[in-house]
């Protein structure tokens, strides 16, 4: 059996070659594009400012060293999203003080529409929403609760939890699978 590869968009394929040829204009054009994305999860993730312009900075040095490796299984930006949680995930395990903020409030990870257009009575129930999942999640054993976050709050695939936590597809599927059940039944009996 094959396995499929996605083809990237023209302009990811363009701008993989410019970055894979040393072109200093294709590093500008991804650091314009991606710029934002990358420090937005590395702040949603890390909780500080300085942080999350270290791991932006990281990240790209990340990218461009490892660009050749790039294969087109996976959009340019998923790829990248991924490194950008990996680099995040590395600086909390070196300094134990970001430790905290990994289990933090994982409803700011959960992006709501426009909150100008509900009324006070909407935004009082999705609080409380907001809180029930967070204590759902919270209490999960740490393989549900990661692989929950990644799939459903992170939109990764089961193939790219995988890859990134180097297990097999199937125990991602079954973590999935036992996660989301023990959440509904916490979040049934709360």
């Amino acid at each position: 059996m094959r396995a499929y590869a996605a083809k990237p968009a023209s302009w990811e394929g363009r701008l993989i070659s410019g970055l894979r040829n040393g072109d200093e204009g294709a590093f500008r054009e991804l650091f314009r594009r991606f710029q934002g994305n990358i420090y937005g999860t590395a702040l949603r993730i890390l909780k500080e400012e300085q942080a999350a312009r270290d791991a932006l900075q990281e990240t790209f040095v990340n990218v461009h060293r490892a660009c050749h490796k790039f294969r087109g299984d996976s959009k340019l930006s998923t790829w990248i999203n991924r490194i950008t949680i990996n680099v995040c995930l590395e600086m909390i395990r070196r300094n134990r003080k970001h430790r905290v903020n990994l289990d933090g409030d994982v409803s700011e990870w959960v992006h709501l529409e426009d909150a100008s257009q509900r009324t006070p009575f909407e935004e009082l129930r999705r609080t409380e929403i907001r809180r029930r999942v967070r204590a759902g999640i919270s209490s999960l054993k740490e393989h549900h609760r990661k692989v929950v976050r990644l799939h459903d709050l992170e939109g990764f695939t089961i193939r790219e939890i995988a890859e990134n936590m180097k297990v097999a597809e199937g125990t991602i599927k079954s973590r999935l699978f036992y996660g989301r059940r023990q959440l509904r039944q916490r979040l049934e009996a709360a």
